[in-house]
């Protein structure tokens, strides 16, 4: 496709233009703006009236009144056309004689405007629109929560084990597969729960028939509360969880124990 000339370009539409707003007392401008967006034959003239709207241009403002929204317009765009040393006066000066042709410019200019203006609206709202979506997709992390797992194990299998070591998960697995009784709860459910337990200060002999109560604090228990199967427990295990040895002793029975899963 040849390039156009910008300056036949401009007088073929505004040879257009001009005819229609020839001898128009009122409304100019916004007739002017009407013609350039197609409606002049609308009876909705759905986005003359948008334009004309945004920039406060009425339907039946006299030329005075629109020649005031111009210079406001002019005056507003040519503050930095001062510092290339060219005085407003001088640009202002074109509007005498044949108005027609200035409201055809400055209709051309409002509504490229008004256009621009959705454009960069559009892009903003698609800006916030896409922050809010990487907020909505970012993991909601949740505070950790401790619990106590309090398990009933042989003394053979206990023996292994003391007080305030660390556990590896593969340990910790190892005992819910040897426990009797289990129970995982929070910190203070487990202390009750223990008050009820018969307990000795024997030491734990590995071929002792006793069995062994041992509580392990895991500090972020929160996926293994109150579950009542070894299976859920197993699964559910944090990868990364800090497991503790809390409390190890002998059990002289097996009662207050009520509470507690009997596997």
């Amino acid at each position: 496709m040849a390039n156009e000339n910008p300056k036949n370009l401009y007088e073929q539409v505004c040879n257009n233009i001009y005819p229609q707003i020839q001898g128009i007392e009122r409304g100019l401008l916004y007739k002017t703006i009407q013609i350039i967006v197609c409606e002049e034959q609308s009876p909705e003239q759905e986005k003359t009236r948008k334009i004309c709207d945004f920039f406060g241009i009425k339907s039946y403002a006299d030329k005075d009144e629109d020649k005031k929204i111009i210079d406001n317009f002019l005056d507003a765009i040519f503050i930095n056309v001062q510092i290339l040393k060219v005085p407003v006066r001088l640009v202002k000066k074109f509007q005498g004689g044949n108005m027609e042709w200035i409201f055809i410019a400055a209709g051309f200019t409002f509504v490229g405007l008004f256009y621009y203006k959705q454009t960069l609206d559009k892009k903003q709202q698609e800006k916030v629109k896409q922050s809010v979506q990487e907020i909505k997709e970012q993991p909601i992390i949740s505070p950790p929560i401790p619990a106590d797992l309090c398990l009933v194990v042989p003394a053979s299998i206990a023996s292994k084990f003391i007080n305030y070591s660390n556990l590896s998960v593969d340990e910790l697995t190892y005992l819910i597969d040897s426990a009797s009784y289990f129970l995982c709860t929070h910190v203070k459910a487990a202390d009750s729960n223990e008050k009820l337990l018969e307990t000795t200060d024997e030491h734990i002999q590995p071929d002792s028939k006793r069995e062994v109560y041992i509580r392990i604090n895991i500090d972020d228990g929160r996926s293994l509360i109150d579950k009542k199967i070894p299976y859920f427990l197993k699964t559910n295990l944090p990868i990364n969880a800090q497991c503790i040895v809390k409390q190890l002793a002998c059990l002289k029975n097996l009662s207050g124990l009520e509470k507690f899963n009997r596997v």
